[in-house]
């Protein structure tokens, strides 16, 4: 394994990562959705390329495609409730969001409510004696489901 000790930048720590990403776990926790999909770009051409030579090619491009676009879902996933909080608090309504997620309304609302719950769970577990603040208090946590008509 080479070391990074010595390198510049996060991303340039991630630039030079020599073993391939074949599953998901291989991408370092909190890489950026964007430095993912760049790298994935790039096995999409090599594979692309590899079509006119496939013996010069093995599967590693395109496992790194689907390791890469699964980590990218993933990551996404993890935002979902998060950004319908943001988008309804910012002024849109439900059937807009729900367009946003080509999902219906009722399905919107009860990932907000579930993104909401998780959040206030998470703020319980971690709060500490130090002051350390982390996910929704009760307020902020009503606050989300008051975005909620009914809830």
């Amino acid at each position: 394994m080479p070391d990074h000790a010595h390198t510049d930048t996060p991303y340039e720590t991630w630039k030079s990562l020599q073993q391939p990403i074949t599953r998901p776990g291989d991408v370092p926790f909190a890489t950026p959705i964007a430095w993912m999909e760049n790298r994935r770009g790039d096995h999409s051409l090599a594979l692309l390329l590899s079509r006119s030579a496939p013996d010069r090619h093995g599967p590693t491009d395109a496992l790194s495609c689907l390791a890469l676009g699964e980590a990218i879902r993933t990551e996404l996933g993890h935002h979902r409730g998060s950004l319908v909080h943001d988008a309804r608090r910012l002024g849109a309504d439900w059937q807009q969001i729900a367009d946003a997620l080509d999902t219906g309304i009722p399905a919107v609302q009860q990932l907000l409510r579930d993104w909401a719950d998780g959040q206030r769970r998470l703020h319980q577990s971690y709060a500490s004696a130090d002051g350390c603040r982390i996910a929704l208090t009760a307020a902020e946590h009503q606050a989300a489901l008051d975005l909620i008509p009914d809830h």
